[in-house]
């Protein structure tokens, strides 16, 4: 292809390693002279943004809306009791749903199931580092925007496919 987006999606990548490969695998796919986007959170974040990390490698809650979940699958593989035959005692969809998931919190404030992700948050400078680690892969620009820094790439054709 011509070229490739990759938006949200390096900062759930949990080791270098992953996050090489992703890079490898985007400049694969986009021919000799296509160009690449990429962007990630920053760690570094605005006086104004809601978002407050305290380091780079952190969990941070995800809002599910109940409508958008299945309803998980027991150990024994047996699916059969669903959300509705689950004894409710005056809970709620959500609230029946988060009990359900391992791991997942109730939001009573806002009726929602809390997951929480892994996320990594690149420091100024370690997208760029990332993308010199990949034969073929030219950054053109660097940048942060809005709470994410940002990296275009051009795909030169070294090292690879």
């Amino acid at each position: 292809c011509d070229a490739a987006i990759c938006i949200a999606v390096m900062h759930h990548l949990s080791t270098e390693k992953r996050r090489i490969r992703c890079l490898s695998e985007l400049k694969r796919i986009v021919k000799v002279g296509g160009r690449i986007n990429v962007q990630a959170w920053a760690l570094e974040q605005t006086h104004d943004s809601k978002r407050k990390f305290h380091g780079t490698d952190v969990l941070v809650p995800f809002n599910a809306q109940p409508k958008y979940l299945q309803t998980p699958r027991k150990e024994n593989g047996n699916n059969d009791q669903n959300i509705s035959s689950v004894e409710s005692k005056g809970k709620g969809v959500a609230q029946m749903m988060a009990e359900q998931y391992n791991g997942a919190e109730f939001d009573s404030k806002k009726n929602l199931v809390v997951f929480q992700r892994y996320c990594h948050m690149y420091r100024k400078g370690e997208l760029e580092s990332l993308c010199n680690q990949v034969p073929g892969l030219e950054v053109l620009e660097s940048s942060y925007e809005k709470g994410n820094h940002v990296v275009s790439l051009k795909v030169c054709g070294v090292g690879g496919s």
